[in-house]
């Protein structure tokens, strides 16, 4: 073959190759998420971290610095279901005292370069485990000291902080007001259900009306799915402020699997009043 036929055949192949890297979808050349070089709002005060770490002034008349840097390594998942990997940090914060804050935060991955989210507050000289992120759930586990122990004290009870991305915002799924109010021991956010289902685990006493509360299940466009019972019993004496028990099995027709959806548990209001309901909602995928 000619050499001059072969070098013009590799000069075109070269330049088809360049253009088609401009042409190339924008999408599909993001770039990749850069955690440790990103913004995240920590108690409403906008830090900056490079290489993962920062030191910032608290309030512009003090001279009393915050402390930020990245605990561990991140973890990469999509929490924005776009289809590519964002990061979760785990964010190790001094304020300047003794104590040793510790957050959960995102870096999403955009057209416009990665973004960090609101920080979750996990507790002061906790011990981090691991993250996960479930389902785009994001699962912060990590040992905390049970009520009234000391700092002192070693951390050593398992907890685990759930959030989600909703609006741009972290938000916490399930907060220690919550548990205080009602905790779910077969389900957690992110789990995959299906029918029958098996709810159980306690509520306060004041959650149940007539030792009950009503439980909804509703697919991601907000329709209710039919529950059967639609209702929650207590099992043991309810007119109490204490804990009080549940366990009830819920069928239902699931819609198509892998759609998501929310369970919903509500406090059994009587009054009608919305100062007194509350609920909690739990993400879920069905099967």
């Amino acid at each position: 073959m000619n050499i001059k036929i072969v070098v013009g055949v590799i000069i075109a192949l070269v330049v088809v190759g360049i253009a088609g890297s401009y042409l190339e979808p924008r999408d599909s050349i993001r770039a990749i998420v850069d955690p440790l070089n990103a913004s995240y709002d920590i108690d409403g005060a906008l830090v900056t971290l490079a290489s993962g770490h920062a030191t910032q002034r608290m309030v512009s008349e003090s001279s009393s610095t915050m402390e930020v840097s990245v605990f561990g390594k991140p973890t990469l998942g999509d929490v924005d279901a776009d289809g590519d990997d964002d990061a979760v940090v785990i964010l190790m914060v001094n304020f300047g005292g003794t104590g040793t804050f510790y957050y959960v935060a995102v870096a999403t991955n955009g057209d416009t370069g990665t973004k960090g989210t609101n920080a979750l507050l996990l507790g002061d000289r906790i011990a981090p485990q691991n993250v996960e992120i479930k389902n785009g759930i994001v699962i912060a586990n990590y040992a905390d000291r049970a009520p009234g122990e000391p700092f002192i004290t070693r951390p050593s009870v398992g907890t685990s902080k759930y959030a989600a991305l909703r609006n741009g915002m972290l938000v916490d799924l399930w907060p220690a007001t919550k548990r205080d109010l009602i905790e779910v021991a077969t389900i957690h956010p992110g789990d995959i259900i299906s029918s029958p289902l098996l709810v159980a685990g306690r509520a306060r006493g004041t959650w149940y009306f007539e030792a009950s509360f009503p439980v909804r299940l509703i697919d991601h466009d907000g329709n209710n799915i039919p529950l059967t019972p639609p209702y929650i019993t207590a099992n043991g004496e309810w007119m109490t402020t204490e804990f009080v028990p549940f366990s009830d099995t819920l069928t239902f027709t699931p819609p198509p699997s892998g759609t998501r959806g929310t369970l919903i548990f509500q406090k059994d209001n009587p009054s009608g009043l919305p100062e007194h309901g509350d609920s909690l909602e739990i993400p879920v995928i069905f099967r």
